[in-house]
């Protein structure tokens, strides 16, 4: 599948090329004298544990999310599910055809916001004009799929006040309906048309639990003040308003030509 990133809060993500199971939290202990821990866990390689290639690079896996006691739950590998637990009066908002299971007595509505961001989604953010609302009568489950193949990435939005910049279509579902989205223009010509992200940047804001459709492995990274990170133009998923989005050239001619990475790469500075 296609392998994308997900830059947050000073934070960026780029992809990597090969799957790497999560670490049970953010800290990889190290093995003394060389040894693997006794009490170690089965999806756990100890390459990782014992501070692997993909901790050292200063990324973090960020695809792999359960919320077992929570209202929501991603089950699955390459093709993911979004499970939502509802009580009567809860709701979710979609985007059209995510919908997959439900009770026949948890109905729908449809919701456009204003006219006006009804317009800005369609035109400028590749989103539909309609959200779904889903809200049972009696307690349900409803289960939600991404309209491609693909991982389901969860988002906090109370973690960013000042919004979260996301891949067009990367929408896919919220748990509360003040989502909004917001169109930026982007910043120049040249990241217009070479940082793959097109000429509006679509900006995310609202409350609660958000989450996207991704293709691949998802790794995020956070940038230090003057950071920057050189990555493929079509794997940035997400980047907070605080990360400048640029292009840089690909290398000398003969890499431009015939290097496979197109004329230009993306560069993000924290």
């Amino acid at each position: 599948g296609h392998q994308s990133a997900q830059p947050l809060s000073s934070q960026v993500a780029a992809a990597a090329s090969d799957e790497v199971p999560a670490a049970a939290n953010d800290e990889v202990p190290e093995a003394a004298n060389d040894q693997v821990p006794e009490a170690v866990s089965a999806d756990v390689p100890c390459q990782l544990r014992m501070g692997g290639a993909l901790h050292k690079s200063g990324f973090r896996r960020s695809d792999v999310s359960s919320n077992f006691s929570g209202p929501w739950e991603i089950v699955g590998e390459d093709s993911q599910i979004l499970l939502v637990r509802l009580s009567p009066g809860e709701e979710v908002m979609v985007e059209p055809g995510g919908m997959l299971t439900k009770k026949s007595t948890t109905q729908a509505t449809l919701d456009m916001g204003s006219c006006t961001n009804a317009i800005k989604r369609s035109c400028c953010a590749g989103e539909s004009c309609f959200r779904v609302i889903w809200k049972p009568a009696d307690a349900d489950v409803v289960s939600i799929t991404p309209y491609f193949p693909s991982k389901v990435l969860p988002i906090d939005l109370n973690k960013y006040s000042n919004g979260l910049f996301i891949k067009r279509k990367a929408w896919m579902a919220s748990l509360a309906r003040d989502t909004e989205f917001e169109v930026v223009t982007a910043p120049s010509l040249s990241t217009a048309c070479c940082a793959g992200q097109g000429c509006f940047f679509t900006a995310v804001k609202g409350s609660g639990m958000a989450f996207l459709n991704v293709g691949g492995t998802v790794v995020e990274r956070e940038l230090e003040v003057g950071e920057q990170l050189v990555l493929d133009d079509t794997s940035l998923v997400a980047w907070e308003p605080t990360v400048q989005l640029d292009t840089v050239r690909a290398g000398g001619m003969g890499v431009m030509c015939c290097g496979g990475q197109g004329l230009f790469n993306a560069v993000l500075t924290g």
